[in-house]
């Protein structure tokens, strides 16, 4: 046992950090080809915001490669983990994220921010961005619906982005500021793009949540997961763009707020399908539940033969003393525990008076009662 133990967690720290480490030099390679990323410009004081959306990027792809380890890992937990083996898992998959540090501080020796070292902030905010992997890997780990939310809106991030930079891939066009979870495509007029900013994530998380929460409700998962499903998405943009910091101008303070925003919209989402989707209340009666190894079938109690005092009752057809007005005041037959006692009537019908007993007739007869006179000796 403590040899199987010890592979099982091998495994899961082995694949949680290297499928982390693998997600994020995979996404950093794709953000430097298609320009989300470049480090080789000049950014003027003016132009600040420009630097601080890249700063975004860095710190949401360090996270998610952490939520891709936890996705990568969750394969090797045994039906025993607990949480401590997801938290292990968990900070294995922030060590493997860390590999984004070396790989962006070494590009943004190139970079030249007016008053600002590029190399260290770069690399701080991908630690932080490591460290807050963590967490959205643990939540990989252990939650279905966390699963599902984390890669609906990663993937609906990077498609944002993918439609952003479409137009500059042509030969000679200028590469776009993109910004993280921002639509800033080149065929979109500026105004539109200015208010999209504000209304892109919170939009983009509500739905996600919405979807995700019916995805939840249709697996039976609890009130509380089902309402929690469209948290840990948005909560991965919100903290990327706090590590960031709102920037100076509007091109970067719009979307800082859109991420805050984005939170609320994707509970608000689940909270929604886990409203939405309970039916009303009915009267039907639920199947009964398959007898399984943990909910055994309840014993059964064989069927007893009747007494032969209730056979001779039921022969009989006498009708129980008090039946009629009982069922005339309740609505209801007489209860079958009486009857015994119509089967003794019925047998006392038949005998002799001389014969009958007390227990036959139901009737015990007593001396009148007087206390005022003196007891009488019994004759002998």
């Amino acid at each position: 046992m403590p040899g199987m133990a010890f592979r099982t967690w091998a495994k899961l720290v082995g694949t949680a950090f290297g499928a982390a480490a693998l997600v994020g030099a995979g996404q950093l390679g794709l953000a430097y080809g298609l320009g989300v990323l470049t480090f080789s410009r000049v950014v003027e004081v003016t132009d600040r915001d420009v630097w601080t959306a890249q700063l975004a990027w860095v710190s949401w792809f360090a996270m998610t490669a952490a939520a891709a380890g936890g996705l990568a890992g969750r394969a090797h937990l045994t039906s025993r983990s607990g949480a401590g083996s997801r938290l292990i898992g968990g900070i294995a998959a922030g060590l493997g994220a860390a590999t984004t540090v070396p790989l962006t501080m070494h590009p943004a020796r190139s970079a030249e921010i007016a008053g600002v070292n590029a190399v260290f902030v770069i690399g701080a905010c991908a630690v932080l961005g490591a460290s807050a992997g963590i967490f959205a890997a643990w939540a990989a780990l252990g939650r279905n619906a966390a699963r599902w939310n984390l890669v609906t809106v990663g993937a609906a991030v990077w498609l944002l982005a993918l439609v952003s930079v479409a137009p500059s891939l042509r030969s000679g066009e200028q590469l776009p500021t993109v910004r993280l979870g921002v639509l800033d495509a080149g065929f979109v007029p500026d105004d539109l793009v200015e208010r999209g900013s504000l209304f892109t994530m919170p939009a983009l998380a509500l739905i996600c949540g919405l979807l995700v929460g019916l995805a939840a409700r249709r697996h039976q998962m609890s009130t509380v997961a089902v309402a929690l499903a469209g948290l840990p998405g948005p909560a991965l943009l919100a903290l990327a763009y706090l590590i960031a910091g709102p920037g100076s101008g509007r091109l970067q303070e719009l979307p800082y707020w859109a991420a805050t925003t984005a939170v609320g919209a994707g509970v608000l989402g689940s909270v929604l399908a886990a409203v939405l989707s309970r039916g009303p209340a009915t009267d039907r009666p639920r199947p009964a539940a398959r007898p399984t190894s943990e909910r055994p079938p309840l014993p059964q109690r064989d069927a007893q033969p009747e007494s032969a005092i209730a056979q001779a009752a039921t022969r009989s057809g006498a009708p129980l003393p008090g039946a009629g007005a009982a069922q005339a005041i309740t609505g209801r037959a007489a209860v079958p525990a009486r009857a015994s006692v119509a089967a003794r009537a019925a047998v006392a019908a038949q005998r002799p008076d001389e014969e009958l007993r007390p227990s036959d007739t139901g009737v015990i007869t007593m001396p009148p009662f007087n206390g005022f006179s003196p007891p009488q000796n019994p004759q002998r």
